[in-house]
């Protein structure tokens, strides 16, 4: 008996059971003698690459010599090889808990071959803090891409399993809030190295084992010796006593020491005891540390031309996690070339720092820490010159997003319904220089890259009843959520979407059947059986409605769901209802997007006779061939596929290649991948294995940016393979 993968199943393995008499596709052997048996396994999925997410160690750097001692003590320790070690860094706004934890980490890369993970808990950012579910979805793809459990205890569950036996890894858990949250995400297992990072102590992880270290401000002398190595000490000697203030204005924290650094290196010929007037003005020159942070950044604000001041304040109420020129030029109201001109600008006062430039986007930059843009945000709802801006700052933000996102829909996807057509009235921030797609790749991706920062725009203009971009926000992403297939975030921000429709009076029924059928959709891709209740409800609506397309449409929809979950005799009668209401309205193409799942259907029920089968997908590609490049690959490719099943290899192949180039050439990487991948079994059933090799490896290069389950079957099949 051999166990191996077979490629036309539904799952990742069958059983094939040989005898002496021959070869037998069953779980069980019946048989009145046996006089061999060979049980071979398959070799397990090759991991991923060690994960090395750590933030980037601080190009400046003097002292915490102590600090990086007890910490190395701590997590070298004979106890630390045994169990999890979890040490707990906090430290107020400012005093570099995050450098010194990053810092400190990369110097142990050595000790943790199981990889170096990171995860932003947001404690301070508009957004935040990160729930543990979300920690857990970020951590377990670190480690195994798919799709993990939506539950959270599920996932909990599933991320000791994953961490029990692995090589010791350290995670770092930044800018944290609540030790429940750092507590679920502890591994299991022994080395592993758990460091968390907050503003202050995380008490209730004591019984956890947890190491307390608090982060202090730097030592006098080596704060002197930061600014030294920033600025110009010749300058600094010049001015003794200046020098001596600003050291002691900056109370030993890092991120006052660079507002101070930056201050000076844009004005070189500043005397040193102008900017000490400007920290302390009739204040004196003790502050507390949050003091010292927000006279820091006042005085970095004050030098600014102020409507780049006016940028920083705007950019601090915003959820987002990066920006752009585009973004601030639309949030502003300005050019992009002055948008460009202030985001420099707060780069060089050290507010903001520069992440790098993406081809689509230009230069990235985002808030130096979250300590900077809480303090930012204050002085922003403190000033006077900010009265009127806050309520719009997060709708230009979103009237922004909405019509990029919104013309990237149009681009990938130009049958989908329009929701900016629905009262556009009612949308009152329009962008003065909308986003340009060249071509439906490039507005998959800038989705794609844009797609942490528009989740994060849905969930805060949902918290502000701001419900008229909400849904539609959320719609307008469909041509992201079905390439990335992120089926928790899915099935998360439509439940808000169908919640703020129906606060909008502008939305009817209409446009609920449009988003419950988009929801429905990431319901089936979770397997949740939501999916059914969901497809019947958008059913009956259409059918109240006496809108007979949308109630064949849901017929569709239902067939989808019961052919999915493997239930083809259920799936059949619906998708047969729902092409005869499609011919009886000369609905051309929709009878034949439901001839390509009856013929899947007749492949699964009558495997050995694929006539019906061949039959409806040639049909299908007929009327679709010159209408729906994607469509008419799809029916090609299951039209190899059914060759494949009865031996007709050639037929089969030809067809199977045909249809990969032509998903290649309309952007539609997971399709090819998946006409690859059939080929590549067909490769091995036929022992042609390099060429099978080949052809799995082409298919994993397609599937690894877009669904990480697909990755990990073809990965499990190149494991067989070697």
């Amino acid at each position: 008996m051999t166990q191996a993968p077979g490629p036309w199943s539904n799952h990742a393995t069958e059983t094939r059971n040989s005898t002496n008499g021959g070869t037998f596709h069953s779980p069980v052997i019946q048989t009145n003698s046996l006089t061999e048996l060979t049980i071979t396994t398959t070799a397990a999925a090759p991991e991923p690459p060690p994960a090395r997410q750590l933030p980037t160690p601080p190009r400046w750097w003097v002292d915490r010599d102590a600090d990086l001692t007890l910490l190395e003590r701590h997590a070298l320790s004979r106890r630390a090889a045994h169990g999890v070690t979890v040490i707990a860094l906090h430290g107020a706004a400012g005093s570099g808990t995050t450098a010194l934890a990053s810092g400190f980490l990369h110097g142990l890369r050595g000790h943790h071959p199981g990889g170096q993970l990171y995860v932003d808990m947001r404690g301070g950012e508009p957004d935040g803090p990160l729930s543990a579910r979300r920690a857990l979805g970020f951590l377990l793809r670190s480690v195994r891409p798919g799709a993990p459990p939506v539950d959270a205890e599920e996932r909990a569950s599933w991320w000791r399993s994953v961490t029990a036996e692995r090589a010791p890894m350290c995670l770092l858990l930044d800018n944290a809030v609540h030790a429940r949250d750092v507590r679920v995400c502890l591994p299991a297992g022994c080395g592993h190295l758990v460091l968390t990072t907050s503003r202050s102590p995380l008490v209730d992880l004591g019984p956890d084992g947890a190491i307390f270290h608090g982060v202090g401000p730097l030592p006098r002398g080596a704060a002197r010796r930061y600014l030294a190595l920033r600025s110009d000490e010749e300058r600094l000697r010049a001015e003794p006593a200046a020098a001596e203030q600003l050291v002691q204005l900056a109370a030993g924290l890092p991120a006052a020491l660079s507002l101070t650094a930056a201050q000076l290196a844009l004005h070189p010929e500043r005397p040193l005891s102008a900017l000490v007037r400007a920290l302390t003005g009739s204040r004196g020159a003790a502050q507390p540390a949050g003091a010292t942070m927000t006279n820091h950044l006042a005085a970095a604000c004050a030098g600014l031309d102020p409507d780049t001041a006016r940028t920083c304040r705007d950019l601090s109420r915003l959820p987002v996690h990066d920006i752009d020129t585009a973004l601030v030029a639309a949030v502003r109201g300005i050019s992009p070339e002055d948008a460009t001109g202030h985001l420099s600008a707060l780069a060089a006062a050290a507010v903001l720092e520069n992440l790098g430039s993406h081809e689509l986007r230009g230069p990235l930059y985002r808030f130096a820490s979250p300590g900077i843009r809480e303090r930012v945000r204050e002085l922003a709802n403190g000033s006077r010159e900010s009265d009127g801006e806050g309520p719009d700052v997060l709708g230009r933000a979103l009237g922004w997003t909405l019509a990029a996102a919104s013309a990237a829909d149009a681009q990938a996807t130009d049958s989908h319904f329009r929701t900016l057509d629905i009262n556009p009235g009612d949308l009152p921030h329009h962008p003065q220089h909308p986003v340009r797609h060249a071509h439906p790749e490039a507005a998959i991706e800038w989705l794609s890259v844009q797609s942490e920062n528009l989740l994060a725009l849905v969930r805060a203009a949902h918290h502000n009843c701001l419900h008229a971009y909400v849904w539609r926000l959320v719609y307008s992403m469909w041509p992201w959520w079905r390439a990335a297939g992120r089926s928790e975030d899915w099935i998360e921000v439509h439940a808000l979407a169908l919640v703020s429709l129906g606060h909008d009076r502008s939305a009817g029924d209409l446009e609920e059947r449009h988003l419950l059928n988009t929801y429905g959709l990431g319901l089936r891709l979770a397997d949740d059986p939501i999916a059914l209740r969901t497809f019947t409800r958008v059913r009956e609506m259409a059918s109240l409605a006496g809108d007979v397309l949308a109630e064949g449409q849901a017929f569709y929809e239902l067939g989808a769901t019961h052919l999915q979950r493997g239930d083809a005799a259920e799936a059949v009668p619906f998708l047969q209802r729902a092409r005869s209401i499609r011919a009886e309205h000369s609905y051309t193409r929709g009878v034949a997007l439901a001839d390509i799942l009856l013929g899947q259907a007749a492949l699964r029920m009558t495997p050995a006779d694929t006539g019906e089968a061949l039959r409806r997908f040639r049909d299908a590609r007929t009327a679709l061939e010159g209408v729906d490049a994607h469509d008419a690959a799809r029916a090609l490719a299951w039209q190899g596929r059914a060759h494949l099943q009865t031996g007709e290899l050639p037929a089969g192949e030809g067809a199977l290649r045909t249809a990969a180039q032509e998903f290649l050439d309309c952007h539609a990487p997971r399709k090819a991948a998946q006409a690859l991948e059939w080929l590549g079994c067909a490769a091995e059933d036929g022992g042609r294995r390099a060429e099978a090799r080949t052809l799995y490896s082409q298919a994993l290069s397609l599937y690894l940016p877009v669904n990480g389950a697909d990755a990990d079957r073809i990965r499990d099949r190149l494991a067989r393979l070697n």
